[in-house]
């Protein structure tokens, strides 16, 4: 990969560890690219976000010129097209979205949804190297992490004759912010939800921590760690979601 700064056009993809209520990762590479694109929603499961690689490629034609990254979300989740637009909820025990109970309970097999992940991450790697673009890939959580929930029917099951068999597609993927910024442990952001109502904590990531992350890895320049400094320190005077409107622009794009 080449510097940041060197490519003419910037994608990225993932969940709302990539696109949320105030910069991510992805903000802050696009900030110095000249075009940006961010294609992530929140809830997206992996096969969202490997749905939206394929959309974005066609309607784009990545070339040489493009810089393609992609945050992979946790396992236990399910998207769903339907009427028209996306539907990503998150997970699947505890978005309230999949009811009756019992098609969670008959239904939501976290060995399942690691094996289907892999293949995913496995063909879109395979996908992106086809492809004239340079492309890095980086997740959320471990692929390990597959207990989805307390109330999992599988909770804290390791399948580890899965990730041997896929071990060459995890290799392809970065450590998670989870690990390497958390140490498997979330911090919290004492923020309210909208209208200060509903949560009291956001365990999403703040915008220097993104940094943090990605200067694991990478060469971040003066203009992205200034960039993430200056919103970091808008973001530490919010108290509650409201705050946040304004504060910064997301990228939106054109989807199916």
């Amino acid at each position: 990969m080449r510097p940041f700064d060197q490519y003419k056009r910037f994608f990225a993809f993932g969940c709302s560890f990539t696109r949320y209520h105030w910069p991510t990762w992805a903000d802050i590479i696009g900030h110095v690219t000249p075009e940006y694109y961010n294609y992530a929603q929140s809830g997206a499961g992996n096969l969202f976000i490997s749905n939206s690689i394929v959309e974005a490629n066609l309607r784009h034609n990545f070339t040489k010129n493009d810089l393609i990254m992609v945050m992979w979300s946790s396992i236990c989740r399910e998207d769903r097209y339907r009427n028209g637009f996306w539907s990503t909820p998150g997970n699947i025990y505890s978005d309230g979205v999949f009811e009756p109970k019992e098609f969670v309970e008959n239904w939501a097999d976290n060995r399942f949804y690691l094996i289907r992940d892999l293949a995913i991450i496995e063909q879109s790697h395979a996908y992106l190297k086809s492809l004239p673009c340079d492309f890095d890939m980086l997740k959320m959580v471990e692929f390990e992490d597959t207990s989805g929930g307390k109330d999992s029917p599988e909770y804290n099951e390791s399948n580890p004759d899965v990730l041997n068999l896929y071990h060459t597609t995890t290799e392809k993927v970065k450590p998670s912010i989870h690990k390497v910024i958390y140490n498997n442990e979330w911090e919290s952001l004492e923020i309210a939800g909208w209208g200060n109502k509903g949560q009291t904590a956001d365990y999403h990531p703040t915008t220097l921590n993104y940094l943090k992350y990605l200067e694991s890895f990478y060469t971040c320049n003066d203009k992205m760690t200034g960039f993430a400094r200056y919103y970091n320190k808008a973001l530490l005077k919010c108290s509650s979601l409201d705050d946040t409107i304004g504060f910064w622009n997301r990228p939106m794009q054109t989807r199916l």
